[in-house]
């Protein structure tokens, strides 16, 4: 379990700094950066596609949310569509996809679509 958690940090975190900070309390920040956004923004499979921050704090998983469908011929309750949420409005939406960066960090991205003017 540990080994596969320093795998995750490494590859996540530390593999994409484009320097890697030698002193401690620099690095100490760079990692606690890394888990503010690893808990709270970046869903987890094993947990359903939720956050370990939605989970703990027992609140609605953003996954399960109703969600824009940008697919114009989908059908609103699809069997194959996991995990199963209800579409916001009418199916063949346009999108607008927002991506911004935790802390200005290019490898911390934080991920939203909102519907197009």
């Amino acid at each position: 379990m540990i080994e596969r958690s320093i795998r995750t940090v490494k590859t996540e975190c530390t593999r994409r700094l484009m320097l890697v900070p030698f002193c401690l309390a620099a690095f100490q920040h760079e990692l606690a950066l890394y888990f503010f956004w690893y808990n709270g923004y970046r869903p987890h499979s094993r947990l359903g596609g939720a956050t370990p921050d939605e989970v703990y704090h027992r609140q609605r998983r953003a996954c399960r949310a109703p969600h824009l469908e940008p697919r114009p011929r989908w059908p609103r309750r699809s069997p194959c569509a996991a995990p199963q949420a209800l579409i916001r409005g009418q199916p063949g939406a346009k999108l607008d996809l927002s991506v911004r960066f935790h802390a200005e960090r290019r490898h911390l991205p934080i991920v939203t679509l909102k519907r197009a003017a």
